[in-house]
């Protein structure tokens, strides 16, 4: 079991880590920053994960992309940086990323991680990667077909899917075709996007440590003014007006039609993202309503949320509001 403290002293370590790493330009600098993120993300995995299996196969999964990384970093200063090396660090980058078609890894790791270890493979240890990525050419077809596979690929696999951290995972691979769109007009909207996108999450995951839920007939057993609360995070994640996050996306795609000719792709988010909301919209009403009568057989009493329970999901929602100002 980890400690509040434990938690605490990670989270900073792997923040001041991500911090620094934004001030460098040096795409071997950057891989050795990631490198510390992962074992000290891996230390995280051996005292909260039971299924040890588990931290070997994330391991395995990270040691791959790492090579190829390092490979082609070395290489580079040997040979010119030609299109076989530019395609080796690509991959290595989206294999990290779990972005289609490398994703597998992370929907299977999700289910056996605590929600705090999730989180930060969600959020934190994703800014160093995409941060590389920008610092680096993409070709336009190879950001075509990213895009449409983090379009196409998510809402399928979600069609009949009720385990909570494995659609947050699917959701969050989704997000990360309108990041390597962000990404390719070498503009700072990515950070801010995914920083967004990042308090967005920890809302919702809040909720879910807090009540201890798994999958999505937990939500069965919650209190109304509980499930609207969460309701309205879950609604934030999906995009939709008038919450925040749909602000964000909105200037996002004000920037696609400005600064971009990536029409097409822009009408394939769209088409994702009515995809996503239609799933969050199915999945809330089968849960909370179609199985309702099931939490008075359960007679389960939730325990109140606390004032800095509270305070927390205020703060974030209003960082958010600042973010988007700013």
């Amino acid at each position: 079991m980890i400690s509040l403290f434990f938690k605490f002293f990670i989270m900073m370590n792997l923040s001041m880590i991500t911090s620094m790493t934004l001030f460098f330009n040096d795409l071997m600098i950057i891989w050795f920053f990631m490198e510390i993120m992962n074992f000290l993300f891996m230390y995280v995995l051996i005292n909260s994960m039971k299924n040890k299996k588990m931290i070997f196969f994330y391991f395995l999964i990270q040691i791959i992309p790492s090579f190829s990384i390092i490979f082609t970093l070395i290489l580079n200063n040997i040979i010119i940086f030609n299109n076989f090396l530019y395609i080796f660090l690509l991959m290595g980058l989206l294999m990290k990323l779990s972005i289609p078609p490398f994703h597998l890894w992370l929907p299977i790791m999700s289910k056996h991680m605590s929600w705090y270890s999730l989180f930060i493979l969600l959020t934190i240890m994703k800014i160093p990667p995409f941060y590389m990525m920008s610092l680096i050419y993409i070709n336009n077809l190879l950001i075509y077909f990213i895009t449409i596979l983090s379009s196409i690929i998510p809402p399928f696999m979600l069609l009949n899917l009720y385990n909570i951290k494995m659609i947050l995972s699917y959701s969050s691979i989704n997000q990360s075709g309108w990041m390597v769109i962000l990404i390719s007009l070498k503009n700072i909207i990515w950070l801010k996007y995914f920083l967004f996108y990042s308090l967005t999450l920890m809302n919702i995951f809040i909720i879910m440590t807090y009540f201890k839920l798994f999958s999505n007939y937990s939500f069965n057993n919650m209190k109304i003014s509980l499930n609207m609360l969460n309701l309205i995070f879950i609604f934030n994640l999906a995009g939709m007006p008038p919450f925040s996050f749909f602000y964000m996306k909105w200037y996002s795609m004000f920037t696609f039609i400005l600064y971009s000719n990536y029409f097409i792709m822009f009408i394939m988010l769209m088409i994702s993202s009515l995809f996503m909301l239609f799933i969050y919209t199915n999945m809330l009403i089968y849960t909370m309503f179609l199985f309702k009568f099931k939490s008075k057989m359960l007679n389960y009493n939730n325990p109140p949320l606390s004032m800095k329970t509270y305070l927390i999901l205020f703060m974030n929602s209003l960082l958010s509001l600042i973010l988007f100002i700013i």
